[in-house]
């Protein structure tokens, strides 16, 4: 049986999955995060969601460190289609939580952001 280490980045893509948006592990220089169409329209690939408004999702510098090492919180970030920073949308959590728990928070702030700025098009949370 081989060795299934849950990682950092799955606890969040599993969280935002019960609201049936699906996020991409990507990376760049080192450092790997989350990312995820705002629209639901973009939510099928990574490059789609690349493509236009999308959020990053950073714990420290390593979205698929294994959750047991979990030790700094999640944020989200707005970029816009070209890959420019708009604004931050949630900037982690100010006590220390689990992985789990800072998953579950970070996904929950994203969704309600979702659902503020797309309304109906916005999927629900069937966890918050």
């Amino acid at each position: 049986m081989a060795d299934v280490t849950i990682t950092e980045g799955d606890l969040l893509r599993a969280a935002l999955a019960k609201a049936g948006r699906q996020a991409f592990l990507g990376g760049e220089g080192g450092m790997s995060y989350l990312i995820l169409a705002v629209t639901p329209a973009g939510q099928d690939s990574e490059q789609r969601a690349y493509g236009g408004p999308h959020l990053l999702m950073y714990a420290g510098e390593q979205a698929d460190r294994p959750a047991a090492k979990h030790r700094e919180p999640w944020s989200a970030h707005l970029h816009d289609a070209h890959g420019d920073y708009v604004d931050t949308v949630f900037d982690g959590s100010p006590a220390p939580l689990d992985a789990a728990a800072d998953a579950e928070l970070c996904a929950t702030k994203v969704l309600a952001w979702l659902a503020e700025h797309l309304g109906d098009a916005a999927p629900r949370p069937d966890h918050a």
